[in-house]
């Protein structure tokens, strides 16, 4: 009797130390070759149908290191907004995987591939430098900590939810305020419905079949309260804000989650979406940059979205963006003769001192979109490679066929040739090269 009471006590305590593994929609989805070409950078994906979470590999390696070069960027990229009278803020999207129940991300069998402390210590610093850099953002990070924690980003889509997209702009308020990020909009009610299709379940759809069913949570509703729609539509005092950003915040070629209400409310002011679907860390803000609305003064706060994918420390996306407020308000130009630029690399001799110089200007005749790579060399022959990104996701009415790019901070300063490259394109007769200052 005693042996066979060991025997039972023992199975039990096998069962219950079994982890429970999740149920995936199909096994394809964790066989990068069974996916589209578009969704192979991005997979594996790790589901548990029965919750409903699915996670893409690529948010399980978000990298948030931080350069001197980028910090310095970003000091530089501050000024030149406070220049003009505006105020630049960032509303960083806190990684997803964070916001995964831990025992979810047990059952996918993620414990030895993603290292919660990592990430979200990792985003931490990254905010905490952008502060310190005089780049007001919160560390939206601690909201995975909170009681909501499963209501801030869908499950089955890789962005946040109207409801993260609200406590996000909440947060930030705060931040601007320097004071804890507790306030929860209790005055709005979330008493309406938004039903997402999602982006992750059409993965499934191509890969497994089925599609899920969509998702639907609540919305708040702020016309109810004289904010957000309504002032957006009225002459309102307050101040201008200028919201600039990715599909965050212009999904669905429309401000879905309503992160530009939500902002309209907690800074009691007027919105204006610059946000632009796949425009990448630099495509909205140069299109903004370039539309002159900055300069004219319209703006006392110009609030910056990033995704957790796109975080903004690309030193080449950033040089870029410092380079476009440059050329807006160079006074000097400097003309270097060069010849035609297409795919193959065209150089030119010419020294000169970067620290003498702020930016430089590239203009191809009929290019504004795709890939210039800029090498500059140094009397020692020193390179620095940077590569130049304008997207075809920008609206044609907002591009431009000028590219710059900032020259401080390069780490050498005694340059003496210039070379260009105009990946895949045929030569561009015309070119022409400005050192501004």
């Amino acid at each position: 009797m005693k042996t066979l009471l060991a025997k039972v006590v023992l199975a039990i305590s096998i069962v219950l130390a079994t982890p429970v593994l999740a149920t995936p929609y199909c096994a394809g989805l964790e066989n990068v070759e069974s996916l589209l070409k578009k969704y192979q950078k991005r997979g594996p994906f790790y589901s548990d149908a029965e919750t409903g979470w699915i996670i893409g590999a690529d948010q399980l390696k978000a990298d948030f290191a931080v350069s001197e070069e980028a910090t310095e960027l970003w000091r530089l990229i501050a000024a030149e907004f406070k220049a003009r009278g505006a105020q630049l803020v960032v509303l960083a999207a806190p990684p997803r995987p964070l916001f995964v129940p831990e025992d979810v991300v047990t059952a996918m069998g993620l414990d030895g591939s993603f290292d919660r402390q990592t990430l979200s210590q990792g985003f931490s610093d990254y905010i905490a430098v952008l502060n310190q850099a005089g780049i007001v953002a919160p560390d939206l990070s601690v909201l995975a900590k909170s009681d909501v924690s499963t209501s801030i980003y869908f499950k089955r889509d890789t962005h946040w939810t109207p409801r993260g997209a609200a406590l996000s702009a909440a947060y930030l308020r705060s931040a601007m305020a320097g004071s804890a990020g507790h306030d929860v909009m209790p005055e709005v009610p979330f008493s309406a419905d938004y039903s997402e299709k999602g982006s992750l379940s059409m993965v499934v759809e191509q890969v497994c079949g089925e599609r899920p069913r969509p998702e639907t949570v609540p919305a708040p509703v702020f016309a109810k309260h004289g904010t957000a729609s309504d002032l957006l539509s009225q002459e309102a005092g307050g101040p201008r804000i200028a919201l600039v950003g990715t599909s965050f915040s212009d999904r669905y070629q429309r401000d879905a989650y309503q992160v530009a209400d939500a902002l309209a409310h907690v800074l009691d002011g007027t919105v204006e979406n610059h946000a632009v679907t796949g425009g990448g860390l630099v495509g909205s803000m140069t299109a903004f940059i370039g539309s002159g609305v900055l300069d004219r003064g319209q703006f006392q706060t110009v609030v910056w979205e990033s995704p957790y994918t796109t975080a903004l420390t690309r030193v080449d996306g950033l040089r870029q963006i410092l380079g476009a407020l440059q050329g807006q308000s160079a006074t000097h130009h400097t003309p270097v003769k060069i010849g035609p630029v297409g795919d193959a690399w065209t150089g030119v001799s010419h020294a000169f001192d970067a620290v003498a110089f702020s930016s430089l200007e590239i203009e191809t005749p009929g290019r504004s979109t795709g890939r210039l790579v800029v090498e500059l060399i140094s009397q020692s022959g020193e390179k620095t490679r940077i590569k130049l990104i304008k997207s075809e996701r920008i609206d044609p009415a907002q591009r431009s066929d000028r590219w710059h790019v900032a020259l401080a901070a390069l780490g050498m300063t005694d340059i003496a040739r210039i070379k260009l490259r105009l990946v895949g394109q045929e030569a561009t007769h015309g070119t022409q090269l400005r050192l501004l200052h």
